[in-house]
């Protein structure tokens, strides 16, 4: 009976031996694996990521070395100097006005004027 008993015991400490050892075996693969990709980042980090470019070079890229930059600065010129011609056709048709409103007050005064001449020539 003690013999058997020292059988379990034996075979017991065997199932729990291959147990830890399974389990020191699954951590040891999970570290390894994690290990190995923590590594295979870092290289594609240093291989490609680092010199990807960032949206702030993006932007600063579109600004500079577009052709659309050369374009919308083109753009603006023609804006200013469109606005120029605008504020010149507005002096000038508003000097034009100024004019026309001359010549109106001085075509009434020629024809109260003629009108005059008319009504003096009809008495005389």
């Amino acid at each position: 009976m003690y013999f058997n008993k020292v059988i379990k015991l034996s075979h017991s400490n065997k199932r729990d031996q291959i147990m830890s050892e399974t389990i020191i075996h699954f951590w040891q693969s999970l570290a390894t694996a994690a290990i190995g990709i923590i590594v295979t980042m870092m290289g594609f980090w240093v291989a490609i990521g680092k010199n990807m470019a960032t949206k702030a070079d993006v932007a600063h890229m579109i600004e500079t070395q577009s052709p659309y930059a050369q374009d919308r600065q083109f753009i603006m010129e023609r804006l200013a100097s469109n606005k120029e011609n605008q504020a010149q056709f507005a002096t000038a048709l508003q000097r034009n006005t100024e004019v026309m409103n001359e010549l109106k007050i001085q075509l009434a005064t020629l024809g109260k004027t003629l009108e005059a001449l008319e009504d003096r020539i009809e008495r005389s």
